[in-house]
């Protein structure tokens, strides 16, 4: 068997990081609060890594593909992400304000909920 050498390709981990971070943040960067956060935070990540990737890449003159697909992934999940968020934060507004127009008492929901709850338990 032959010894083969093993070539390091400068950058590639931060753009394998970055296309991964860049899928996970489009995946679930618009479904709602908890998730957009995490999109946030993925998305932001995502874009740093691409960004050395790509600045590591250029250095030793590899090829730039994954680390753009990285790059574009965490540009487009993190603006889905920012949208999902202002999206959420619309609803509870729009739900808020039509609670107070209707003239439900709040407390008295949330002791409601919290008695039906404990009832089924």
């Amino acid at each position: 068997m032959e010894n083969q050498e093993v070539v390091k390709v400068p950058g590639k981990g931060f753009a394998v990081a970055s296309l991964v971070l860049g899928i996970v943040a489009c995946a679930i960067g618009w479904f709602g609060t908890v998730s957009g956060i995490i999109g946030v935070i993925c998305g932001v990540l995502g874009l740093i890594f691409a960004i050395m990737a790509k600045k590591k890449a250029e250095a030793e003159g590899q090829k730039l593909g994954m680390a753009t697909a990285g790059l574009v992934l965490s540009i487009i999940g993190l603006i889905l992400a920012i949208i999902g968020l202002i999206a959420c934060g619309i609803c509870v507004c729009v739900a808020n304000q039509a609670l107070q127009e209707a003239g439900i008492d709040y407390s008295a929901l949330s002791s409601e909920l919290n008695s039906a709850l404990s009832s089924m338990q």
